[in-house]
């Protein structure tokens, strides 16, 4: 398989995840967000752009930042996260808009942005081109600011893959092999070949200079294991490698996955650390 096929695959699989990713994960990443906008130093009357803003996590937090004098775009691949972000807490905010956009071929013209911001937004499989296009329409001087993390970096999620794989099916369905080969081919290109010092040529090769990288180290506070659990498990190729397990084997899975996870709670909590890389660089 190669990478666009792998992509095309993990998008639709992003796809079918938004409501999921809405009620498990954004509660997280609304953290991650908070950080990110700090970092890119907003302030009150700017013009920014958010590629793959999903649920509009940070969109709505650099809309606040920018307050009415500024304006925020926010762009996605998947109608689905869109549809998903919910307007309810963000219902008087009329300084930020959602467009369905491939940030590998964005449109709007060359620098009209003061600031660019992805909130572990950006596919590996198209960093280059993602980062071309946002030199392009970044205003000289302007600040690109974005996050990302590494599942091999968060133990909890390493310890809940590796168990899985000591448990699931040896004869998936089609579907499921496709969805098995997609992820585990972003993910090796991820770590090998588009890893964070990988990224930074990247940023320089462009045009993008003095790019600081710093990691953050965030304690994550689950109710107890079975959130943690739900949230792994509602994503939609989780929920079809459990649809292929008989019953038995699957209760199996779900008994290894409690013990093994099980250090991890604490005084009736599930607390485990993630940690998130942050970018930020400048075009000159």
């Amino acid at each position: 398989m190669n990478l666009e096929q792998a992509e095309q695959i993990v998008m639709s699989l992003w796809s079918e995840d938004a409501g999921a990713w809405r009620r498990y994960w954004v509660p997280i990443f609304q953290r991650f967000a908070e950080d990110l906008i700090f970092d890119s130093g907003l302030s009150r009357g700017q013009l920014v752009l958010d590629i793959g803003t999903g649920t509009g996590v940070a969109a709505f937090e650099a809309a606040r930042r920018v307050k009415s004098g500024g304006f925020v775009f926010g762009v996605d691949r998947s109608k689905s996260m869109l549809a998903a972000r919910g307007a309810e807490p963000n219902a008087r905010l009329r300084n930020v808009r959602f467009f369905l956009m491939d940030a590998r071929k964005l449109l709007f013209p060359n620098q009209i942005f003061d600031v660019v911001v992805s909130n572990c937004g950006i596919s590996p499989a198209g960093f280059r081109q993602t980062v071309a296009e946002v030199y392009r329409v970044l205003r000289k001087g302007g600040t690109f600011a974005y996050s990302d993390w590494r599942l091999k970096d968060v133990q909890a999620h390493r310890i809940f893959s590796e168990t899985l794989q000591q448990y699931r099916t040896k004869n998936p369905s089609k579907k499921l092999s496709l969805d098995r080969a997609a992820l585990a081919t972003l993910e090796r290109f991820s770590n090998r070949e588009m890893n964070f010092d990988e990224q930074v040529r990247e940023l320089n090769m462009v045009g993008f200079k003095r790019a600081e990288v710093k990691t953050r180290n965030y304690r994550i506070s689950l109710e107890g294991i079975q959130e943690y659990l739900d949230m792994r498990l509602k994503r939609a190729t989780l929920k079809q490698e459990l649809s292929e397990l008989p019953a038995k084997k699957r209760r199996e899975l779900l008994h290894a996955l409690r013990h093994e996870l099980t250090h991890f709670v604490r005084g009736g909590r599930f607390l485990f650390d993630w940690k998130v890389i942050f970018v930020r660089a400048t075009k000159t």
